[in-house]
């Protein structure tokens, strides 16, 4: 209900429809004195069935046939991370702007373009359940002379397992800029749609081998408390066996990984080096090569952790998917090259 300005009730037509349309629950309607503003407030009970853009979008367009406007929005309590990140995804694209950018920036959309700071203070870091936050010793959270540093120093970890995956993603980044830098711009109307796809590929390429830097240290601490495990007996001496293969596995899986990332970020610098903006192609170049060494360097690290494994068929299967990831990786690399080149000289 509406309460009138003198506390009467009054009824707002269209709001049982407004609510029945958004399988939503209409909780409350009142006119708030101090503010001379009607609020509405919704318990919107799903959002995979109905989004929070779409209430606030179906708010606006009620209140223009009245000649009113939405002054802001305001979330009580938190809201899911995939709620809020949806939202985002949709402005973007209503905006005729690439979804291919960081988290954070895409979370931000969402908050400016609903007028979630224009009733009350919105920190997405505290109002968001499950903001995708790495934990504080992680090592991607370090200024990058400490990650420097600490890859120089003595300790066996982080090596060139963390230092190809940074790499990698440092390849898939350089592919959604250029991407990015395409995407809505004058002269390239032709490349917007699959720039701005190549883009968001890229960043959910970048965001997962930023993870598997921290995950291949990880990797590698586990396998060596394998090898610290007690082996007195016949039977610490099999677990500990046991474990120490286990962590082989496990540190094979993650490097592999890595070189598949790497391979699909080499894949999209060179969407990016034949169809991106011509100014920046010898970026997406610079992203190849960082890609190229990323693949070449997990494989690395999967080869050397393969003699410890007891099982030959294991042993070469992923012998035989590195040899074919750095082929394809060499392949691809001088694909990219030509086609930074070409597009060079043709400036």
């Amino acid at each position: 209900m509406v309460l009138g300005v003198f506390g009467e009730v009054a009824q707002l037509p269209g709001a049982v429809y407004f609510a029945r349309e958004l399988d939503a629950k209409l909780v409350v309607e009142f006119l708030h004195l101090l503010f001379q503003r009607t609020q509405i407030s919704i318990n919107l009970t799903n959002y995979k069935v109905t989004p929070c853009h779409a209430v606030l979008e179906k708010a606006r367009e009620l209140a223009a046939r009245r000649g009113l406007v939405v002054t802001g929005s305001e979330v009580v309590g938190l809201i899911p991370f995939r709620a809020l990140y949806e939202s985002g995804l949709y402005y973007l694209k209503l905006q005729g702007r690439s979804a291919g950018v960081p988290v954070d920036d895409v979370l931000e959309t969402a908050v400016q373009s609903m007028g979630l700071r224009d009733v009350s203070p919105f920190d997405i870091k505290e109002k968001v359940i499950g903001y995708p936050e790495p934990g504080a010793g992680d090592l991607i959270v370090k200024r990058t002379d400490e990650f420097v540093h600490e890859v120089s120093r003595e300790s066996p970890a982080p090596g060139g397992g963390s230092v190809s995956a940074l790499a990698g993603s440092l390849g898939a980044a350089l592919a959604s800029m250029v991407a990015n830098l395409t995407s809505g711009k004058a002269g390239y109307e032709l490349a917007w749609a699959s720039m701005s796809e190549t883009a968001e590929k890229a960043q959910a390429v970048k965001d997962k081998l930023l993870s598997a830097v921290d995950e291949d240290t990880r990797a590698f601490n586990g396998y060596m408390e394998a090898l610290r495990l007690p082996k007195g007996t016949a039977e610490e001496k099999s677990a500990r066996a046991a474990a120490m293969q286990s962590g082989l596995k496990q540190a094979v899986a993650v490097p592999l990984q890595t070189a598949e990332l790497s391979l699909k970020a080499l894949s999209l610098c060179k969407a990016a080096a034949e169809q991106g903006n011509k100014n920046s192609v010898s970026d997406a170049g610079v992203g190849a090569q960082m890609a190229k060494a990323a693949v070449m360097g997990a494989c690395l690290n999967v080869r050397i952790n393969l003699p410890g494994i007891k099982e030959p068929g294991f042993v070469a299967e992923m012998t035989a998917r590195c040899e074919e990831m750095e082929k394809s990786a060499g392949l691809l690399l001088a694909e990219v090259q030509e086609a930074v080149l070409s597009r060079i000289g043709s400036k």
